[in-house]
């Protein structure tokens, strides 16, 4: 049994019997004209089939507690094949998810309407990921599914599948480890190509370009999200990204950025002088946010919550931040630091998670603490991704440096 036919089992094990769960992969939407978006894959689609296709749905059926899985794909098509490439075949599917039945999506409705009509003592529950960011986000094809479904047969139970995959993605198995720590090595090594063509007097884009030449250079096409590649006063803006400006002399330069291996995602955040040497000024701001950094790891243990250590953040800099003058004059922490400390990672750079959840060993979080000093033209975040294990917690971005002295000493060679 391989890994994805593991996490399948899982999802069985938490459903209700005599029910079905779907999971659709996407498709591209139209940006204009003919011109469509990337295709991005649904995540819960590639966790559970390690599939990234267009048009397919996964249907899990358990059944008197009999499990059966079941992948509809696109069938093959000889023209379309000649002008944007064949579609996978049903022996490619099976042998890359594990999955032995395979049927065509233009057979999903009437096979999804068999299976529902059939006589039975109990009304269906059918399971779909009702997930949305905000009250006005359009329905995806999923959850239109899901209504048209319901609408057809009224007697369906819908239920939402959420908490089911949240609850298996949320703790990350020793692939998933694995494929972080090379998306963070590859990151790693776009940092250093930055810090070695800093330059006052360039486009911020312009050092864009070098991270994402060697990205590009080591295979990596996907990037976690916009980079942010910010300097001076720009860096005070939390999701500064158009970086279409020109780098000042003596200032700073805030990156915010990551790549994606197989689909996962590092999420790494530094700062470096473009000038290649802190000033003291810079240099006492720096090392506030890299104490609170390193503090707030050292708290990244199972039993805790991001909440706890967002407020052991805020009471860090209430010390920190008064010592060095910053809080007069009806200032808070919260003038300075304006967001929270960290957030889950995974396959979504701000993956998956539960109300009130209490960390666990497998977790992957981020430590992000920064101070954004807008009339110094100061901003400074130091990011580091986190494994939380049972013995404390592990830094899988550790290799990136991240004290005044190594990034001055690396930026001089």
């Amino acid at each position: 049994m391989n890994i994805f036919e593991t996490r399948r089992k899982k999802v069985f094990d938490q459903m209700e019997d005599n029910s079905l769960l779907f999971v659709f992969s996407s498709n591209a939407p139209y940006a204009t004209a003919d011109e469509k978006y990337p295709f991005q894959v649904n995540r819960n689609f590639y966790y559970l089939t390690n599939l990234e296709i267009e048009n397919a749905v996964l249907v899990l059926r358990k059944t008197m507690n009999t499990c059966v899985e079941t992948l509809f794909i696109e069938r093959f098509d000889e023209v379309l094949a000649k002008w944007v490439g064949a579609r996978m075949l049903p022996a490619e599917a099976t042998e890359l998810s594990g999955i032995q039945r395979i049927s065509y999506i233009d057979e999903l409705e009437s096979t999804v309407g068999g299976l529902i009509r059939i006589p039975s003592h109990y009304d269906p529950v059918c399971y779909f990921n009702f997930e949305k960011q905000d009250f006005n986000q359009p329905n995806n094809e999923e959850q239109e599914f899901a209504l048209k479904l319901k609408n057809t047969y009224p007697n369906i139970i819908l239920k939402n599948s959420y908490p089911i995959t949240t609850s298996l993605r949320i703790e990350k198995d020793e692939l998933e480890i694995e494929n972080m720590r090379k998306a963070i090595a590859i990151t790693n090594n776009g940092l250093q190509r930055v810090m070695k063509t800093i330059e006052a007097g360039k486009y911020e884009y312009q050092v864009e370009n070098e991270f994402n030449y060697s990205l590009l250079n080591e295979g990596c096409r996907k990037f976690a999200f916009k980079t942010i590649a910010a300097s001076g006063i720009n860096a005070t803006v939390l999701h500064y990204s158009d970086n279409n400006c020109v780098i000042p002399e003596n200032s700073l330069m805030l990156f915010d950025l990551g790549a994606t291996y197989s689909n996962y995602n590092a999420d790494i955040s530094r700062t470096y002088p473009v000038s290649g040497k802190f000033t003291e000024r810079q240099k006492e701001i720096y090392n506030i946010v890299l104490e609170c950094n390193l503090y707030i790891i050292d708290h990244c243990k199972v039993g805790t919550t991001l909440g706890k250590l967002n407020q052991l953040s805020i009471e860090f800099f209430q010390k920190r931040l008064a010592e060095v003058g910053l809080l007069e004059n009806g200032k808070t922490v919260r003038d300075y630091y304006f967001h929270s400390i960290g957030h889950m990672l995974g396959l979504d750079t701000h993956d998956v998670s539960l109300a009130n959840y209490v960390l666990r060993e497998g977790n992957i979080i981020t430590v992000e603490p920064g101070l954004y000093i807008e009339d110094e033209a100061i901003g400074i975040r130091i990011e580091d991704d986190v494994l939380i294990t049972k013995n404390g917690p592990v830094v899988l971005s550790k290799d990136i440096i991240k004290t005044v002295e190594d990034i001055e000493n690396f930026m001089a060679k």
